[in-house]
């Protein structure tokens, strides 16, 4: 018997001004924001109807630490990335940079090194510095619009009796990068051989086009990896980053204890009711959503790619193999990156990310979310064009 496919809906504009929306008050009224990494799309009917029926409810007391929660957790990783994980393994956390600054604290000391790889996720510099640790950079290369690891470089950088921790962010942001498993591996053989932990940010591990898919760091190795945590999180795949609400995957039993202590001291482990069930109610119903959200996305991506190359001359971007954000590379076109704020901001009336605030190797960058229906995509994408002229 045939199964009925369900539609969802990603092309209907809804309204988000009034909502107390980052996105969408930052800026003036006639500046469209595509730079945040949340979504403009609804998130699904399941997690709307769970929160709507709690609210019914007149108390917002303390919540359990629901063992369902923790199922959907160990069920949605092994259905999306084929990993058997314990429920004892998992720290709840009340959102991804915190528990990396977390880990940082437990699992290094003042002065200590931290790996980062950019252009890369901007807060991983000042959680470093602002804790007192310092910032080691392994840049990626780029070869031919395509990122890669320089692995002699990050040889190097391990090897320093100084560097503690490398920060892996995988799916990478923001330049789109899904990393294969043979690159992963060599990253694992080398940390292992010089006693690095790595942490890794996951928090885009749902979101990726690649027909390899996404390959979580920890699971490389049998027994699993003990030097890594990994921090995922249901907010980027299902909209829901308002609710914080992550959670932390720690194998390693003397480790869980080491972030256990940290929570305790800073008495901050106790979740979001409303992030708890909506995290619960999106793993454990929203595979058809995101495979629909994925579909729409890639097709986004396609567009973007397609206009860009047709219609934008002086500007490349990469079609991204994760992630919902675009890496736009205008470098041909402007000088430097306060001339190309400028043109976004003041000419285009286009609100990007800048490329620089994602280490010097940004400059003359700019990210674009397009995790947009496609009519706003495709109208952000002809307000640059025509301002370009």
């Amino acid at each position: 018997m045939a199964t009925t496919k369900i539609a969802f809906d990603f092309d209907t504009i809804i309204s988000r001004q009034g909502t107390g929306s980052l996105k969408w008050e930052k800026y003036g009224k006639d500046v469209l924001p595509l730079w945040v990494a949340d979504m403009d799309f609804a998130c699904p009917k399941a997690v709307s109807r769970k929160m709507i029926e709690r609210a019914s409810h007149p108390m917002y007391g303390y919540n359990t630490q629901d063992p369902a929660l923790m199922e959907s957790i160990v069920g949605w990783v092994k259905r999306r990335h084929h990993w058997d994980i314990k429920p004892e393994w998992i720290v709840l956390g009340p959102g991804v940079v915190t528990s990396i600054i977390l880990a940082i604290l437990a699992l290094s000391k003042q002065g200590d090194g931290v790996i980062i790889q950019p252009p890369v996720y901007h807060p991983f510099f000042s959680i470093i510095r602002d804790n007192e640790r310092e910032v080691v950079e392994n840049p990626l290369l780029f070869n031919n619009g395509r990122y890669v690891i320089d692995f002699a470089h990050l040889e190097q950088m391990l090897a320093d009796r100084k560097s503690k921790l490398l920060l892996l962010c995988s799916p990478h942001n923001p330049v789109g990068r899904v990393w294969t498993r043979e690159e992963l591996a060599r990253v694992y053989q080398l940390c292992q051989r010089y006693e690095v932990h790595v942490l890794s940010d996951e928090i885009h591990c749902d979101v990726v086009f690649s027909e390899q898919g996404h390959t979580v760091f920890a699971s490389l190795s049998e027994p699993v990896f003990e030097r890594c945590i990994t921090f995922m999180s249901a907010s980027k795949t299902f909209n829901l980053p308002g609710l914080n609400c992550s959670f932390m995957v720690i194998p390693c039993q003397r480790t869980r204890a080491l972030l256990d202590g940290w929570l305790n001291r800073l008495h901050i482990r106790r979740n979001n009711l409303f992030g708890v069930l909506a995290t619960e109610a999106a793993f454990r119903n929203g595979n058809d959503w995101l495979d629909a959200l994925l579909a729409y996305l890639e097709e986004n991506a396609n567009t973007l790619v397609h206009f860009v190359r047709t219609r934008l001359p002086g500007v490349k971007v990469t079609k991204p193999e994760g992630t919902y954000l675009a890496w736009l590379d205008f470098r041909e076109r402007f000088a430097s990156a306060t001339e190309l704020d400028d043109f976004l901001m003041q000419k285009a009336k286009v609100g990007l990310n800048r490329g620089i605030m994602f280490g010097r190797q940004g400059e003359g960058f700019a990210r674009l979310n397009f995790a947009v229906p496609r009519s706003r995509l495709l109208e952000a994408l002809t307000r640059i064009e025509e301002a370009l002229g």
